[in-house]
């Protein structure tokens, strides 16, 4: 027996409108930073959007989208490196919005999504279709239940899903060539907007190429230092003998090692992978791989050992009589410049004397003690020096006291009388 014929549209509209239980249908939109989801019994009858109650309800919203330059920050990173402030904040807020939406619809999947008859999903976009439905989405494409919202939507908010349900619900009668105009007005509309999405799911597509190829680096990263350790800790078990000798300034020991066999070319990792030769702190160390290298010169890759040229007994013998004729002619030259540096100073102190002495014969209170500051400072005798600061006290006290200056001014008007008096009688002055 062939199957009945499906009902017409209107029959099929009756029969929806007049169900019972009311179906119940969940509303998913995402976009811009901007998250809204809610779940609603259908009205049985016309309903207004605020006379819609949901069921259940929650919005979310993360600064995901750069203000100026627009576009997430996620494609952003496909194509340049930013690590401004903005960019970081936004990547935290990226990240944040992804485990807020997905731990809630993780929560509703046993509720509320199990009793939805329709979950109507509305995630433009590569970036929010992976935060979605992507490999730790909760939704699942594959679910007959889940539908694309056939019209363009405005930001998600909880007014926006109540709208929606109930566009999604009535039903429109319109004439053939009305329909027709509706149906080509949305596709020129949307070619701009498909244009965007294009170029979105590249970025997404360029960014995970970029991710992938990071975390490829971070693993080889890892192994190299994972190889290094290993490479560590095999080093660490080399001997240091010579290593432990050399710095310690031990030449003795460490000629009785390369004697012995010890591996001058030997590096280490406690040493910072140096050779022994280059760990020696004193010149008598260095002397003993010299000269292991004049006794064993084909014995060891002493380039490699950065030892430079041998050195024999004989050879340090010499350079031991330069260094010392070397010293002996400093030392010489040394004495030579004290003796002349003595020389001169003895004949400054000479001269100070001399200048002290006869500052202190005269009267002059300035001249004398210039003198005496100057003999001080070249270190001339004391008791010259003694002397010409009793002179200088003499002076100073003569300066001062009144008896000497009215003495001192009665021998000047005495001697211009005296003078005048010669003048006057034609006698020597």
């Amino acid at each position: 027996s062939e199957a009945p014929p499906p009902p017409p549209p209107l029959e099929r509209l009756r029969l929806f409108c007049t169900r019972r239980p009311a179906p119940v249908w969940a509303v998913v939109l995402c976009r811009g930073g901007h998250f809204a989801a809610a779940v609603y019994t259908l009205p049985s009858s016309a309903a207004s959007e605020e006379s819609l109650k949901p069921l259940a309800h929650r919005c979310f919203h993360r600064y995901v989208t750069r203000r100026k330059a627009g576009g997430r920050q996620s494609v952003a990173d496909a194509s340049k490196s930013i690590k401004s402030a903005g960019s970081s904040i936004r990547r935290h807020n990226e990240a944040m919005l992804a485990k807020e939406v997905r731990d809630l619809i993780s929560s509703w999947l046993p509720t509320h999504l199990a009793q939805a008859a329709l979950i109507w999903v509305h995630a433009p976009g590569p970036a929010n279709t992976a935060l979605l439905f992507g490999g730790q989405g909760p939704l699942r494409k594959a679910d007959p239940r889940v539908r694309g919202v056939p019209f363009t939507t405005q930001r998600p908010t909880l007014g926006e899903t109540s709208r929606v349900v109930l566009q999604l619900s009535r039903t429109e009668l319109l004439e053939p060539q009305e329909a027709a105009e509706l149906q080509r007005a949305p596709q020129a509309e949307d070619a701009p907007r498909r244009a965007a999405l294009e170029r979105e799911a590249e970025a997404a597509a360029s960014a995970a190429a970029r991710q992938l190829g990071e975390e490829r680096r971070v693993a080889a990263e890892a192994e190299a230092e994972a190889e290094l350790a290993r490479a560590e800790a095999e080093a660490a078990d080399l001997p240091s003998e010579l290593h432990e000798a050399a710095e310690a300034g031990d030449a003795g020991r460490v000629q009785v090692l390369l004697e012995g066999g010890a591996d001058p070319a030997l590096r280490h990792v406690r040493y910072g992978f140096r050779v022994p030769y280059d760990v020696a702190k004193t010149r008598e160390v260095r002397n003993a791989f010299r000269k292991a290298r004049a006794e064993l010169p084909e014995r060891w890759d002493w380039a490699a050992a950065h030892v430079p040229q041998g050195l024999t007994e004989q050879e340090e013998a010499d350079r031991e009589e330069r260094e010392r004729a070397k010293a002996r002619e400093k030392k010489k030259k040394a004495e030579k410049a004290r003796k002349e540096r003595r020389k001169q100073e003895e004949a400054e102190r000479a001269a100070a004397a001399a200048l002290l002495v006869e500052a202190t014969a005269g009267a002059d209170l300035a001249a004398l003690s210039a003198s005496i500051e100057k003999a001080q400072g070249v270190g001339c005798d004391g008791a010259e020096l003694e002397r010409a600061r009793e002179r200088l006290a003499a002076l100073q006290f003569e300066a001062t006291d009144p008896a000497a200056i009215a003495r001192r001014e009665r021998e000047k008007r005495a001697a211009a009388a005296e003078a005048r008096l010669n003048r006057l009688t034609g006698g020597a002055p």
